[in-house]
């Protein structure tokens, strides 16, 4: 039975499912084990989905300290709940012209 498979065999078939976003995302919802591991692939590239929510996330996983940054120097940033996972760990690739065009959409400069 699959569900009783050790952690690395199933990053192995994981992998595998990397370049189909949709079994993925089914794979979110079978277990928490499933959940961690098909986050941490999904989120490698994520420049494919929706750019707002993504920013939004991003900025949800930052420190406090680094929000009040933010917010001190004129930025509105959505107040958002704690995110589940670090999500901003698992990114592999960052998209600067996506990440430029996209922040100004989110962040509201006063």
């Amino acid at each position: 039975m699959i569900s009783t498979l050790p952690i690395d065999c199933l990053n192995k078939v994981f992998e595998c499912l990397e370049e189909n976003k949709a079994t993925l995302h089914s794979c979110l919802l079978v277990n928490r084990l499933w959940c961690r591991i098909s986050v941490e692939i999904l989120w490698r590239n994520i420049w494919g989905f929706n750019h707002a929510q993504i920013i939004r996330t991003l900025i949800a996983c930052l420190p406090n300290e680094s929000k009040d940054f933010l917010i001190n120097n004129g930025a509105s940033i959505p107040i958002s709940n704690p995110p589940l996972f670090n999500y901003a760990s698992f990114c592999k690739v960052l998209s600067i012209p996506h990440l430029s065009i996209e922040d100004h959409k989110i962040l509201t400069i006063n």
